[in-house]
């Protein structure tokens, strides 16, 4: 996928219907005192609100992409807010590739608060609330600490949700 130019874009919502996000990525060098990556690519992709991701569950290639970071270390992708699938709690995989090379493989959680309210709306009202939490899901059971997304916004409007990468 890295390779495909075509999946180099900001907008990777196919038209899928949702609560609009943002998401806001920020790469940083750790041992580098955190200073940005410029030139990474980010790689992003998550289920839509029923639970289902392309290329796994159906056909297509919605709710996936890639961006290249400017010189601050910043790329953002406009996407829906996650549904949720079960045994995993809300989520958006992210993988960092620096000349080509995958340097991170992560995934950035959601504050449950958030997700509560995003779900007794909309397309995801039907569903109901995602039963698995943050702190039983098997991933994130270690602790969210540097995945937590960091929101503003709200479910009538949309929400960005904003998280720093450090490799």
């Amino acid at each position: 996928m890295i390779s495909n130019s075509a999946f180099y874009r900001q907008d990777i919502t196919e038209g899928k219907p949702g609560t609009p996000l943002t998401v806001a990525l920020t790469v940083v060098r750790v041992a580098s005192g955190c200073t940005p990556v410029a030139d990474a690519t980010i790689e992003v992709w998550h289920c839509d609100h029923s639970g289902g991701y392309s290329e796994y569950t159906t056909a297509g290639t919605y709710l996936r992409g890639l961006q290249k970071t400017d010189a601050s270390g910043k790329a953002a992708f406009t996407t829906i807010y996650p549904g949720w699938y079960q045994g995993r709690a809300t989520h958006i995989h992210l993988e960092v590739f620096v000349n080509g090379a995958s340097v991170k493989t992560t995934q950035l959680a959601f504050p449950e608060d958030v997700t509560a309210a995003v779900y007794t709306q909309g397309v995801y009202a039907s569903r109901g609330q995602n039963p698995t939490t943050n702190s039983r899901d098997g991933v994130f059971s270690d602790g969210v600490a540097s995945e937590l997304a960091t929101m503003s916004g709200s479910p009538a409007s949309g929400y960005t949700a904003a998280l720093q990468i450090g490799i």
